[in-house]
């Protein structure tokens, strides 16, 4: 049993909460207090009803998400939103969420555990996301079909999008999570040959074809549960406390 105070300094500190500008509805930090204590934590991307219910299945009294249960902004406390509020309550299942602070993290980072997994080498944060360097770039060994195909492999994702030349070398590759599609004219400002994102945007795909940029959609959820897991790991190694990862994809 560890005290919720102790995670959730050892959480805002790592993860720098209070410094990093981010949406309000992100509310990054604690959401809903427990009784005090944590014995088990649960770990998602979303924080949705069902998210909510299978943590407290698992036992949870911990909920650490990415998109945290204020994403739907300020409301009534009525229907479905009072619902979700009142079965944390109800069950003592503290909420937690994290952010941009935990996308641009450099080790525990959505981005930082792709690049990692990609085996992309002298990777450094480069990618402007609306005025915070979120996204790394670094250098992948290998052609872009064969960056493609690891893509995949280690989102568990079908992975769509545009390649001009897939024996091309890859080269200097660039990487940022969820709904950044948005920055694509950045790739090619900046000289990258291949963008790695998220969530697939139809005039993206077309931007990136008229620039000649290689651009490959691996799904915004898919991209984001790099780092959720990567602070249940932390939570382990620092507390000894049992971690599940509730999986609840959207297929987008």
């Amino acid at each position: 049993m560890i005290p919720l105070q102790n995670i959730t300094e050892l959480l805002d500190t790592t993860l720098r909460t209070r410094e990093i500008k981010d949406a309000s509805v992100a509310l990054n930090g604690l959401q809903v207090e427990n009784d005090g204590n944590v014995t088990k934590v649960a770990l998602a991307v979303d924080g949705t009803q069902k998210t909510i219910d299978d943590a407290i299945a698992a036992g949870a009294d911990l909920l650490i998400l990415h998109h945290g249960i204020y994403w739907c902004g300020l409301r009534p406390m009525t229907g479905w939103f009072k619902k979700k509020i009142q079965t944390c309550l109800q069950h003592n299942l503290a909420v937690y969420g994290a952010h941009l602070p935990l996308d641009l993290h450099p080790q525990l980072g959505n981005n930082a555990g792709i690049a990692r997994e990609l085996g992309l080498t002298d990777s450094t944060p480069e990618v402007d996301y609306h005025g915070t360097l979120i996204g790394v770039a670094g250098y992948f060994d290998g052609t872009v079909a064969q960056l493609k195909e690891k893509f995949a492999r280690i989102t568990g994702s079908t992975i769509t999008g545009y390649v001009q030349n897939g024996n091309a070398p890859a080269g200097r590759v660039a990487v940022c999570s969820g709904g950044a599609g948005d920055v694509i004219y950045q790739m090619h400002d900046k000289g990258y040959t291949t963008y790695l994102t998220g969530e697939e945007n139809h005039w993206v795909v077309n931007a990136a074809q008229d620039m000649g940029v290689n651009i490959l959609f691996a799904g915004h959820y898919a991209t984001e549960t790099f780092g959720v897991k990567a602070l249940g790991k932390l939570l382990e190694e620092r507390y000894g406390l049992p971690t599940v990862f509730i999986d609840n994809p959207t297929g987008m």
